[in-house]
């Protein structure tokens, strides 16, 4: 599962952007200052979010200690109306992308996925070249959402694509059926989780070298 450290001094704005990306799939830690967020710099984070105005230093600051420890780390700036920040400074020094205050929490969320996802096609272990994922013995072209076994087109659906990719994006991690559900079928399901499991099996036929593993009572996990 993807942690984001959240870095917002406002109780209230920080108290509800956890709730939505936690809604949104991913684990939250929260800081309010500079001096707590510190102590995050060694730790696993995915992706940061930081408000420039702290109330014990300027969030380009904490952001330049951040790049020290891990250039490749993804940061979204927050900024207040009327707050000084030069934009172009920020994405000489490691910014990833900015949102002004106020915005709707939906957006952050929106902003994340995409980040990561961008971030992610960049990291899938350096096999990725002009939009194409080797996977042997499959390859997936990313823009044509398509893949290909010795360059034989494999018939799959959008659906399974979705899930496909979702996969790549998160090898390694046991993943609840609810959790695909949330987000792959999004608001467009309602019914029993159970449909997972048949996509799973469709998958698992048109494309048996993908080490989709069952975690039972829990969900999947793709181990390559």
């Amino acid at each position: 599962m993807c942690k984001i450290c959240l870095v917002e001094d406002e109780k209230e704005l920080r108290e509800i952007l956890r709730v939505y990306l936690e809604k949104a799939g991913f684990s939250v830690v929260l800081c309010e200052n500079m001096e707590q967020a510190n102590k995050f710099l060694n730790f696993d984070i995915s992706i940061w979010i930081i408000d420039i105005m702290l109330p014990d230093g300027n969030g380009l600051e904490l952001m330049k200690n951040l790049k020290q420890y891990n250039s490749d780390t993804p940061v979204i700036i927050i900024s207040a109306k009327g707050d000084c920040f030069d934009r172009v400074t920020g994405f000489e020094i490691g910014c990833d992308d900015y949102i002004p205050k106020p915005f709707l929490p939906a957006e952050l969320v929106y902003r994340v996925e995409n980040l990561l996802k961008r971030v992610q096609i960049d990291k899938i272990d350096g096999n990725f070249e002009e939009n194409i994922l080797e996977l042997p013995p499959y390859s997936v072209d990313l823009v044509k959402r398509m893949i290909f076994e010795d360059d034989k087109r494999i018939d799959i659906t959008s659906r399974e694509y979705d899930i496909i990719y979702f996969f790549i994006e998160n090898r390694g991690q046991a993943i609840s059926r609810d959790f695909l559900l949330n987000k792959i079928w999004k608001n467009d399901y309602f019914g029993s989780d159970r449909v997972v499991d048949n996509y799973i099996k469709n998958i698992r036929k048109k494309l048996p070298e993908f080490e989709i593993e069952t975690i039972y009572g829990f969900g999947y996990r793709y181990n390559r």
